[in-house]
């Protein structure tokens, strides 16, 4: 899609995110930000028990295993720290939004895109994302 980039923001060191890019085979900048400064500035929340470990988590994580054919390996980072997803204009302006409540609760590739293209409302009315 012309004019928009897509990137992933992972708490690790620079030498992890490259390992984790690698591995995952994946084409796009990975930003490592192992003080989770990012995080703190979109309002990513930290997990309890119940948010990791929760039938909800569990749930999702098995049948994603299950239609990827792949497993979660070793965390990088604290592993009660939940993401999110962003769509942030040049400009620093955020669109859209959408942050995890539990461990399985991610924004699907469609809504992604829903939100990029503008067919969807914003749900994050009139926010900028911190400089």
């Amino acid at each position: 899609m012309a004019g928009v980039g897509l990137l992933l923001i992972g708490q690790a060191t620079p030498r992890h995110a490259a390992q984790f890019r690698r591995r995952q085979g994946i084409q796009l900048p990975v930003l490592a930000d192992e003080q989770r400064v990012s995080y703190r500035a979109a309002g990513a929340k930290m997990a309890n028990v119940s948010e990791l470990f929760g039938p909800r988590s569990v749930s999702k994580g098995l049948v994603a295993g299950a239609r990827s054919g792949r497993i979660q390996t070793r965390t990088i980072g604290n592993a009660a720290q939940l993401g999110g997803s962003l769509v942030i204009r040049p400009d620093g302006y955020i669109t859209w939004s959408h942050m995890s409540d539990h461990a399985g609760d991610n924004a699907s590739p469609e809504e992604i895109l829903a939100a990029v293209t503008g067919s969807r409302r914003a749900r994050t009315e009139g926010s900028s994302c911190p400089r």
